[in-house]
């Protein structure tokens, strides 16, 4: 028995190595699409990102399936005293656009992190528009 089962599953009597450990293997991770792990232990974590466009809320598979290539803009619904930020999600845009509010960046932030906040200090809201 290997050291991954022995604790979900102490009395399981077939010896493996946890490279071939039947327990973790039929572990999915929805974010990479792997087994081997669960999401909450994924490398791979994606950043949220809101949809732009409608055909982003269907799955890949029915895209194909249909043939589904227009890309319908979703329109968010803002506060009537909110201001709506629309920003392209590029690391070079989100530069650009910190260093031309004059808004630096502290050490052991992240550029999206410190745009964020930004946004909630000045009552915005945020959308990241796709590459």
């Amino acid at each position: 028995m290997c050291s991954f089962c022995v604790k979900t599953i102490p009395d399981f009597g077939v010896e493996h190595n946890i490279v071939s450990c039947p327990l973790r293997m039929s572990q999915y991770c929805s974010y990479c699409a792997k087994y081997g792990h669960i999401t909450i232990d994924c490398q791979a974590k994606p950043n949220f990102i809101e949809p732009t466009y409608l055909e982003q809320l269907i799955s890949p598979s029915d895209l194909i399936e249909y043939n589904i290539i227009t890309k319908t803009p979703i329109y968010y619904k803002v506060k009537e005293d909110q201001q709506l930020l629309e920003i392209k999600d590029d690391d070079k845009v989100i530069t650009a656009y910190l260093i031309s509010h004059s808004i630096k960046i502290q050490k052991g932030h992240t550029k999206r992190y410190v745009l964020e906040e930004y946004a909630k200090l000045n009552n915005k809201r945020l959308v990241y528009i796709g590459k």
